[in-house]
């Protein structure tokens, strides 16, 4: 990886990994790198790096083997927390809001948006971290890609699920104010007609609404 970084150009950083842009067997590629917390026990932070690493990637292959379009994983370092992944071409479903507002366009992708999390929501895989920042639009496919898999995992309980409708709508709350009732009406509408277990997750969505609220009325 030391060595490959001359050639990378960077993407972002973050408190759990670096981004990077770089060439691959002759493909334009991602490269993720998790980074080792200073505070952690050595041993403890290489096995959690290890882990959220091999469980990243197998979940990115799962979501594509789903028809769910994300990055696709072409190498795999493990011991040094290192993803190299396709590269996708496109706009960020933020940005897009940002120049458009609440558009045809972005209703259609919302409601797409909508299917795929319940496509994973079905496998009992949990994203973890639905953004508008994390969706790419690519305009010459007309393809949705689900990106940042970093803190998804598996779980069958219903309240996880509602979890991650929830960090969706805090996010639109917080990003799209203006807009948010017209996009998670159009995510919830076709998330609710293709997910199982629908009645569960609904009433798991309500309650941590609820309990959002009792806690914001209390700290008033």
């Amino acid at each position: 990886m030391e060595r490959l970084k001359k050639s990378l150009f960077p993407l972002s950083w973050g408190a759990e990994s670096n981004l990077y842009s770089g060439i691959y067997l002759g493909h334009k590629v991602v490269i993720k790198e998790r980074i080792k917390k200073p505070y952690m026990n050595p041993k403890l932070a290489e096995k959690l790096i290890r882990e959220r690493t091999l469980a990243e990637a197998k979940i990115l292959w799962e979501a594509n083997s789903l028809g769910v379009k994300a990055p696709l994983p072409l190498k795999i370092d493990p011991e040094r927390g290192v993803i190299i992944m396709s590269y996708i071409e496109g706009e960020l479903l933020r940005d897009m809001i940002y120049r458009e507002g609440f558009s045809l366009k972005v209703k259609n992708i919302m409601e797409e948006m909508g299917r795929s999390i319940a496509i994973l929501h079905n496998s009992h895989i949990i994203h973890g971290d639905l953004t508008t920042s994390n969706v790419i639009y690519q305009y010459q496919t007309k393809n949705l890609y689900l990106i940042d898999f970093g803190l998804s995992f598996h779980s069958k309980r219903s309240e996880d699920k509602a979890t991650d409708i929830r960090v969706l709508e805090r996010a639109v709350e917080s990003t799209h104010p203006e807009y948010k009732n017209e996009l998670m009406s159009s995510f919830l509408s076709s998330y609710f007609e293709k997910v199982n277990e629908r009645d569960l997750i609904w009433e798991s969505l309500e309650d941590i609404r609820l309990r959002g609220r009792y806690i914001k009325e209390r700290q008033a």
